[in-house]
Parts: C-alpha cells; structure tokens; sequence
C-alpha cells in the first residue's frame, strides 16, 4: 500500500508540473499577444510543417529561445524578454515561423504535451497497481479463517482503490487538444535527440 501511495503521490506531481509548464507557456505567448488562437490550447494549432521547422531551429548551436526555459525552469524578467523580443522574431523567422510568439506558442505546446504524456504514462501506472491491490484484497476476502478487522481491511482497501481509478480515469478538460498532442507524439523522438542539449 505504501508503494501505491507513492507513485499516486508522483503521478499527482506530474500533472502538477504539467499545469506548470502549461502555465509558464501561455504566460510568454500571452506577453507578446494577448488574445488570440495561440493562446487557446483547445483549439489546434500545430502542423506537420511547424514540427518539423521547430526541429530545424533546434540544429542551431546557440538558440535564443533556450533561456526563456532555463534557470532552474524559471523564465526570464518579460521586461528582458520584451526587450530581446526582435532578436527573437528574427531568429523565428530564419525557420520561417511568423514572430516571436508564433515560436514560443509551438514551443509551449511541445513542453506541455512532453509534461502530459509523462503523466498519462504515471497515470496509467497507478490505475494497474492500484487494480492488483483490488484484486490481491479480492482474494484475500475469500480465506474462511478471517476476522472482521481484517475483513473490514480488506474491503476499505478495495474501495479505496475504486474510488482512486474513477478519479484517474476522470477526462482532463484544462489540458491541450488532440490533435496537437498527436503530432507532438509522431515527433517526440526527434525532439527529445535534438533538445539533449539543451538539459
């Protein structure tokens, strides 16, 4: 039971660094245009074509980009972004997005997404542990020999354990639609080999 405890308690941590790197993303996007269909994670907003241009830029020996997400995962003063906000546009445009915040919009889904997919990975993890201590109590109740404490046990273990994959299997409506987060599967692999350095 401890070990269900601790990776529900990881996969928890997961998505709350997921809502972080949600967070900070739309942060920058907003910084530089405040409403528009970047900002709307809902709404698809990846291509093929963006993939594979962002990949591209990632081949550069210096990338601007990379200290907005450095700093021990803080992001810069937006006064200094803001005041590098050219240098940046025209490097995005050197890749042919259209700005600055077209860039950081595609690299804030990719960062999203990555954080998803790790936690949908976590999630799915806990829901199968917490399914063999069902099934573990489910067998135990069937000894003849127990006593009502221990019955009693057994039986808050296997509720607590539905309850727990009800609530892991709830649908998260706050995070980025399907669509982006399946193009930024089909290209994980390059993205992971080309940002190593970046870590």
């Amino acid at each position: 039971m401890v070990g269900i405890g601790l990776v529900a308690s990881t996969a928890c941590g997961k998505k709350t660094e997921a809502e972080k790197a949600l967070s900070a993303a739309k942060a920058v996007s907003e910084s530089m245009v405040p409403s528009n269909a970047q900002n709307d994670y809902m709404k698809p907003y990846l291509t093929d074509e963006k993939m594979v241009k962002f990949i591209e830029s990632l081949q550069e020996d210096v990338n601007p980009f990379e200290v907005l997400f450095k700093q021990g995962g803080q992001m810069m003063q937006m006064t200094e972004i803001q005041k590098r906000a050219e240098e940046f546009s025209g490097f995005a445009r050197k890749y042919g997005f259209a700005d600055f915040s077209d860039y950081t919009a595609v690299w804030g889904r990719i960062m999203v997404g990555e954080m998803l997919v790790a936690a949908e990975d976590m999630k799915k993890g806990t829901i199968e542990m917490w399914e063999k201590s069902i099934q573990s109590a489910e067998e135990s109740l069937k000894k003849p020999d127990l006593d009502a404490e221990t019955r009693k046990m057994y039986e808050d273990q296997i509720a607590s354990g539905k309850t727990s994959i009800e609530d892991l299997k709830k649908p998260d409506t706050s995070s980025l639609n399907e669509a982006d987060l399946a193009l930024i599967a089909k290209y994980k692999a390059q993205i992971d080999e080309a940002t190593k350095k970046f870590k």
